[in-house]
C-alpha cells in the first residue's frame, strides 16, 4: 500500500534562520505548521544555547519543493548531509526565495 504525501496547505512556509551561536551559518527549513513562530521556537531546544532569528520566513505554493531546491543549490555549502545548516549568507536564500 503505497502511502500518499500529505497535502500542501496554505500554511506551509520556508524559513531562513541564523544563530549568533552559530556564526557563518543559517538553516533553511519549512513547516506546515500555521505558527511558523511556533515551528521555531521549537528548534531552541537543549542542544542550542541560543534561540534562532528569523532572517526570512514566507507561506509560498510547494514550500517542500522550494525546501528541497534550495538546498540542492547549497549543497557544496551544506554543513552535514544530515542537517539543514549551510555556509551561506540568508541573503543568498532569501533572493532566490523572492523571485
Amino acid at each position: 500500500m503505497n502511502a500518499e504525501p500529505p497535502a500542501e496547505s496554505q500554511h506551509d512556509a520556508v524559513y531562513i534562520l541564523t544563530n549568533k551561536a552559530m556564526p557563518g551559518m543559517m538553516k533553511i527549513g519549512f513547516t506546515r505548521q500555521e505558527d511558523v513562530q511556533k515551528r521555531i521556537d521549537e528548534l531552541y531546544t537543549t542542544g542550542v544555547p541560543l534561540k534562532f532569528h528569523t532572517e526570512w520566513a514566507c507561506r509560498i505554493k510547494n514550500a517542500a519543493e522550494a525546501e528541497k531546491a534550495l538546498h540542492k543549490a547549497f549543497k557544496k555549502e551544506r554543513v552535514d548531509e544530515s542537517r539543514q545548516f549551510f555556509t551561506i549568507e540568508p541573503e543568498q536564500a532569501i533572493g532566490i526565495l523572492k523571485l
